[in-house]
C-alpha cells in the first residue's frame, strides 16, 4: 500500500492532479497495475506507454476506472471518464513509477530488502526464500516474475507495514540494469543463484553476464549480506567485488551452507542432509534435481542470515513444491508423466532439468524425452548454444522433439553426438507466425500421442516468447 503524497512527493512539484475534487494527500492505494485487467477497487492504475506505438496504456484509463481504480498515474489525461475520477498527469509516467516505489520504501527502513538475481531459478528462489522467512515475520515477496523497471517498483507499492522482509527478484538483460533497480530500492541482503548463458544477444557474452549480475552484491554496504552460490566460479568470485559479509550456499565442502549425503527420487525431490557450522538437519525436498537442492541452500542461507533456527529452516524447505511450469509433474498421453518446465529455456536450465529426468528411475523399456522449443535472445549465439544443447541431451535421452526456428540445432548437435535419426523430430515454424507455431506443435502432439508410452517420462521445456504451455494443453 501507498498513498497519493508518496507519488505527490516524489514528483516534485511535476504533477497536474486532473479532477474537480480536491483529493486528500493521505489518500491509501491497495497497489498498483499496468494492466486495467489486473484493476481491482482501491488500485491505481500505471498508464505507461509500451515500445510499439500500437500499446498505449492511456487508452484504458476509462476501463481501469470502471474496474474500481481509485486514479490513474498518466502523462495525458483521458477526457473520457468521470470528472471526479482522478488523474495524476506527469511528465515520465515510468519515472514517476520509480520514484513513487523509492519514497514509499524510504519510509519503511525496518524492512529487510532481499534482492536476488541470476541466470535461472530467480523465481523459484524467490518462492522458496520467502517461505523460509515468512515462517519468522510477514514477507512481501515479488508478483510472479516482476523483475525489471516496471515489474520490481510495482512490486514495492505492495509493501504492508507489516512486513519485515521484501524478497525482490530482480532481472537484466544489460550491465547497468541491477545497478538502476537498486536505485529504486537498494538490497540489504543479495543471493545470486548462477551466470549463464541467458540474454546472450544482450550481453554480449557471458563474462558480462557476470559483470552485470555482480552489481547486486557491489550495492552492498558493509553490514549487508552477499549469499553467494558456491558451486558456480563464476558467482563464488564475486564474493572480491562486495564490502558485505559473504555467506556461500552449495553442495562444495568450502560451502558455508551445505548439502551433503544426497538420496533419493530426482525427479520427486532428493533427501538430503543440510549443514551449517556444527548442526545438521536431514530434508526430504519435493523440488527435482540437485538444481532443487540449490534452490532450498540458497533459502537456507536466507533463514540463517534471518536467525532461523536449523530445525525450522528445514521444515520450510520441505513445504516447497515447484513453481508453476517450472518442474510440476502432471499426467501426460497414454500413461506417461510429463515434467512441465515449460515457463522459459537457457541451455543451464535444460541440462539441469534434463539430469534430473535422466536420473530418476524407469519402469523396463520406458523411454525419455525432450520436447524443446527455442531459446530466444541468444542473438549471433543461436547455433552454437542450442547445438551444444542438444549434443548433451543425447546422452540423458531416448528421443529429442525440436519445435521452432533455431530449435533444428537441437538435432543437428544430438545426431552429431550420437542420437539416432530415427528418434529425433523437428517441426520447422517461423515464431512471428503464430499460427505456423501452433501448427508446428499440433503436429508435434499428434506424433507424442501415438508415439509416447505407459511409464515414459516427457520433458516440455521452451523460451517463453514460445509459448510451449499451448503444446501442453494439446497433451
Amino acid at each position: 500500500m501507498f498513498t497519493l503524497n508518496d507519488i505527490l512527493q516524489g514528483q516534485q512539484g511535476l504533477v497536474h492532479l486532473n479532477s474537480n475534487l480536491t483529493p486528500d494527500p493521505g489518500l491509501i492505494f491497495r497497489a498498483a497495475h499496468h494492466d486495467s485487467r489486473q484493476i481491482e477497487p482501491g488500485d491505481l492504475f500505471i498508464a505507461l506507454k509500451g515500445t510499439q506505438s500500437s500499446v498505449d496504456g492511456h487508452r484504458f484509463i476509462a476501463a481501469a476506472a470502471q474496474r474500481g481504480a481509485l486514479a490513474a498515474l498518466c502523462s495525458k489525461p483521458d477526457p473520457n471518464v468521470p470528472d471526479d475520477f482522478l488523474q495524476i498527469v506527469v511528465p515520465d509516467v515510468l519515472a514517476a513509477l520509480h520514484t513513487t516505489a523509492r519514497t514509499r520504501v524510504q519510509r519503511q527502513q525496518g524492512t529487510t530488502m532481499i534482492g536476488i538475481t541470476g541466470s535461472n531459478g530467480k523465481t523459484s528462489t524467490k518462492e522458496a526464500v520467502a517461505a523460509v522467512l515468512s515462517r519468522k515475520a510477514p514477507t512481501l515477496k515479488t508478483i510472479a516474475s516482476y523483475n525489471t523497471e516496471i515489474g520490481y517498483p510495482l512490486t514495492l507499492l505492495r509493501l504492508e507495514p507489516q512486513h519485515r522482509y521484501a524478497v525482490l527478484e530482480m532481472g537484466a538483460q544489460w550491465v547497468g540494469e541491477l545497478t538502476m533497480l537498486c536505485g529504486i530500492a537498494s538490497p540489504q541482503w543479495s543471493i545470486i543463484t548462477n551466470v549463464g548463458a541467458s540474454h546472450l544477444e544482450y550481453f554480449g557474452s557471458q563474462e558480462r553476464i557476470a559483470i552485470a549480475k555482480s552489481e547486486l552484491v557491489q550495492v552492498l554496504d558493509a553490514d549487508g549480506i552477499a549469499m553467494l552460490n558456491y558451486d558456480d566460479p563464476n558467482v563464488r568470485a564475486m564474493s572480491a567485488k562486495t564490502r558485505a559479509r559473504v555467506l556461500y550456499y552449495g553442495l562444495g565442502e568450502g560451502a558455508d551452507v551445505r548439502g551433503s549425503a544426497i538420496e533419493g527420487n530426482a525427479l520427486f525431490g532428493y533427501r538430503f542432509t543440510l549443514s551449517h557450522q556444527n548442526q545438521q538437519e536431514r530434508v526430504q525436498l519435493h523440488l527435482p534435481g540437485e538444481h532443487g537442492i540449490t534452490i532450498a541452500l540458497a533459502a537456507a542461507a536466507a533463514g540463517i542470515a534471518a536467525d532461523i533456527p536449523l530445525a525450522e529452516i528445514s521444515q520450510a524447505l520441505e513445504t516447497l513444491v515447484p513453481a508453476k511450469r517450472r518442474g510440476e509433474i502432471k499426467p501426460g498421453p497414454n500413461g506417461s508423466t510429463i515434467i512441465d518446465d515449460s515457463y522459459n529455456a537457457s541451455r543451464l536450465s535444460i541440462l539441469a532439468i534434463a539430469t534430473a529426468m535422466h536420473a530418476a528411475p524407469l519402469a523396463a523399456g520406458s523411454k525419455r524425452w525432450a520436447v524443446l522449443g527455442d531459446i530466444l535472445e541468444l542473438g549471433s549465439y543461436a547455433r552454437t548454444e542450442h547445438r551444444a544443447t542438444g549434443a548433451a541431451l543425447a546422452t540423458m535421452v531416448d528421443y529429442l522433439v525440436a519445435i521452432g526456428d533455431k530449435a533444428r540445432f537441437y538435432v543437428e548437435g544430438a545426431l552429431e553426438a550420437g542420437l539416432l535419426a530415427d528418434h529425433a523430430w523437428y517441426f520447422s515454424a517461423n515464431l512471428e507466425n503464430r499460427a505456423e507455431l501452433e501448427a508446428a506443435k499440433r503436429a508435434a502432439a499428434d506424433l507424442l500421442t501415438h508415439h509416447v508410452q505407459s511409464g515414459d517420462l516427457v520433458l516440455l521445456k521452451g523460451s517463453l516468447g514460445v509459448a510451449m504451455d499451448t503444446l501442453l494443453a494439446l497433451l
